[in-house]
């Protein structure tokens, strides 16, 4: 079989060095889809808004009306926006910024006084009575809810820090939030639900009994909880493999599987799991004797796109399993370019770290392969 691995290894190459070209179209935020923005005088457009399904609370809005225009709009010129088919609603609110970081080690607890303010679209998680819950994801995709109630919006603290004590270092946590939301809806007599954890799921649950608890005709609005979605994986490659006795040169492998691909903050996160079968094997069947067999490998992995554009790269880990050990298991890498989380062209079985647990070799001619998958949801993913 003629060997079409160095083709497929420098079209990957090629790939990489248009997204290097020209990044702005690749790594465009999203596409247009149904919204709305809402103005200063509080008046409703009604257009489209590009979804950037962002990974951070935006600071800006891209918008387009009947016209082919884009007008991008800061949080400082709008009152809020929404998207019609995530249903989704963005409030612009003006917060404080906390310095506290979880990977710096404090000698003294660090300071909770808002440090500096920004402007900020704030995604709006429960509204319609008494107190409005909201969501920032911060620049490490980290959240935080804040309350608003007569007026008022006000960050339910919750920050884990670690902190040196006597030269020993501890992971503390800062729940102020507690307190806070004990403060906030105890002027209902009929409110008697538990502390919530600090989760989006629970803290919406429990504002909306606050909210009920004094009157349940108003209008109500809660976010829908984001659901990973899941593809069927179909692959077909060509396998490389030195080892021992045994050697592979660019046999054709083909394969199916599944996909889970994480939403919201953790998008463009995925877990795999497939079967590869690569047939033709010559493995040792006894002394001085061969057998031709189909292997079968069983592999899962986990990994991420990189950006929001039609053209991304992704990395990821992966193990391989071997069915009746004709080669040694595998731990390493994963690359590629995909395009639209549908076609990707892989880059696979290099880098062996189980290596350091056989005689096997931790460089090893990659496999290459060409991968579609195939959407099981019943909807649409908001952006793929």
């Amino acid at each position: 079989m003629k060997n079409y691995t160095h083709i497929f290894i420098n079209a990957i190459i090629c790939l990489f060095l248009i997204l290097l070209i020209k990044p702005t179209k690749l790594f465009a935020q999203g596409q247009f889809v149904e919204g709305y923005i809402l103005t200063s005088q509080r008046d409703t457009i009604r257009g489209s808004v590009r979804d950037g399904n962002w990974a951070a609370s935006p600071r800006r809005v891209e918008f387009k009306s009947a016209g082919e225009e884009v007008w991008t709009y800061s949080a400082e010129d709008l009152v809020g926006f929404g998207l019609v088919t995530a249903k989704e609603v963005y409030k612009s609110r003006k917060i404080g910024l906390l310095d506290i970081s979880s990977t710096h080690t404090y000698t003294y607890s660090p300071s909770f006084a808002a440090r500096d303010s920004v402007q900020v679209f704030l995604q709006e998680l429960v509204s319609g009575g008494r107190a409005t819950l909201f969501e920032l994801l911060d620049r490490s995709e980290h959240a935080h809810f804040f309350i608003e109630k007569d007026g008022q919006l006000k960050e339910l603290l919750y920050y884990p820090f670690y902190k040196l004590v006597r030269e020993k270092t501890y992971l503390l946590v800062y729940d102020e939030y507690k307190k806070q939301l004990d403060r906030l809806c105890g002027d209902s007599k009929d409110f008697k639900e538990p502390m919530p954890p600090y989760q989006e799921k629970y803290l919406k649950q429990y504002i909306e009994v606050y909210n009920d608890s004094f009157t349940k005709d108003s209008t109500r609005y809660q976010a829908k909880s984001p659901r990973p979605t899941f593809d069927l994986e179909l692959s077909a490659g060509v396998e490389n493999w030195q080892e021992g006795s045994l050697r592979i040169n660019s046999k054709a492998t083909y394969g199916f599987g599944c996909r889970v691909n994480f939403p919201r903050r953790f998008r463009n996160r995925y877990a795999r799991a497939s079967i590869l079968l690569t047939p033709g094997i010559r493995t040792d069947a006894s002394l001085n004797s061969w057998e031709t067999e189909t292997a079968t490998i069983i592999e899962v992995g986990v990994g991420r796109h990189i950006g929001s554009g039609s053209i991304r790269p992704y990395f990821g880990l992966n193990a391989s399993f071997v069915n009746r050990g004709y080669r040694a298991d595998f731990l390493g890498l994963h690359a590629g370019i995909s395009y639209k989380r549908l076609i990707s062209f892989e880059v696979g079985h290099f880098a062996n770290f189980y290596c350091l647990l056989t005689r096997s070799s931790f460089m090893i001619t990659p496999s290459v392969s060409l991968h579609y998958f195939v959407n099981l949801s019943l909807k649409q993913d908001r952006m793929r």
